[in-house]
């Protein structure tokens, strides 16, 4: 099937991953349409998995938890088989297929650091055809996914949008709800799959009144410990090449060069790990010309020698959760990711 984002289909992805519930009602007038118009819409882009939206618990990412990328090697008989696996599992929140140096890198979350340690030598590294493992945890986030935003709206528009999601009444800390209780377990596991859900279809998933569910969604929500992420078919779009660099950055210019980092559209991760690379940069291109000229802004920005490595993305089959067809497309079908 062939798929084609519009300029009104970018600009909606574009608002939504600025207020992943904004309600279209107050979208309509930012977006030149009407409320109807961009429901149909993101039914429509949704429909076809060109757009979604995930929740996943901040818990999973932030200080306590421990991210690790996994570089798995695998005997090429066993990919099939070893890929499903990754996918059922819910600590391996991300798959890729590389070209080069690894055959698939995958990114896993755990409560802890023995429950990484679980992960990857009581389950991974015993899954039939897997030849070899290199684990690198991540010491630091400095870029992740979620931030990552299209370039679709103008300035006003973009301030507008975010305008609306500053309107947001202030709710309890992160720390005071517990994604993992019997109140907001149920609903944080919905709102993975779709997190657009309304509170109605929510309240008739959840076996709960329409009045208690509002409740309850809107103490989840203000709370912050639920990331609201709006994602897009990647290959769909002008920034189809993705890649991954592998860097060696002295201590004391890592803060100098991720600034630097940050300031660029097309970086998608950057994250500090343990080891002799010990920074990592993800970034989507729009072209392998494109990818030469992100490389050569990377070489400019590090030290001499800095990058260790690199390695295009062939495939995304699983991101946070969300399984993907061949062509970047949403399947339909999400693995939450641990909520504890």
């Amino acid at each position: 099937m062939q798929h084609e984002f519009s300029e009104a289909d970018l600009a909606l992805v574009h608002a939504l991953q600025l207020h992943p519930r904004a309600p279209w009602a107050s979208l309509a007038p930012v977006l030149g349409s009407s409320a109807g118009a961009l429901a149909r819409r993101w039914e429509r882009l949704s429909g076809a998995g060109l757009a979604w939206v995930t929740g996943y618990p901040l818990a999973a990412l932030s200080a306590g938890a421990v991210t690790a990328l996994v570089e798995l090697d695998c005997d090429a008989r066993f990919l099939d088989a070893v890929c499903a696996a990754l996918d059922a599992t819910p600590a391996v929140v991300t798959v890729e297929h590389a070209a080069r140096g690894r055959d698939l890198l995958l990114t896993v979350a755990a409560p802890s650091f023995p429950a990484v340690a679980a992960l990857v030598l009581d389950e991974l590294a015993r899954l039939p055809g897997v030849t070899s493992l290199r684990t690198h945890v991540v010491s630091r986030v400095h870029v992740e996914g979620s931030t990552w935003r299209l370039d679709a709206l103008d300035t006003a528009q973009r301030r507008a949008v975010r305008a609306l999601a500053a309107g947001a009444p202030a709710g309890a800390p992160a720390g005071a709800v517990d994604v993992t209780s019997a109140v907001f377990a149920p609903l944080a596991a919905e709102l993975a799959r779709d997190g657009r859900l309304r509170a109605v279809e929510l309240a008739a998933r959840t076996g709960r009144t329409a009045s208690t569910l509002r409740r309850h969604l809107g103490v989840l929500l203000r709370s912050g410990a639920l990331v609201l992420r709006c994602d897009v078919a990647q290959v769909l779009t002008r920034w189809p090449v993705c890649a991954t660099w592998w860097c060696r950055v002295p201590g004391p210019q890592v803060d100098a060069v991720v600034a630097q980092v940050r300031r660029e559209q097309r970086v998608r991760s950057c994250l500090s790990l343990t080891g002799p690379a010990d920074l990592v940069v993800t970034a989507w291109t729009g072209s392998v010309a494109d990818l030469a000229r992100t490389h050569a802004w990377l070489e400019r920005l590090l030290p001499a020698g800095g990058i260790a490595d690199a390695s295009v993305v062939l495939r995304t089959r699983k991101r946070m959760g969300r399984l993907l067809h061949p062509d970047g497309r949403a399947t339909g079908e999400v693995v939450p990711l641990p909520l504890a």
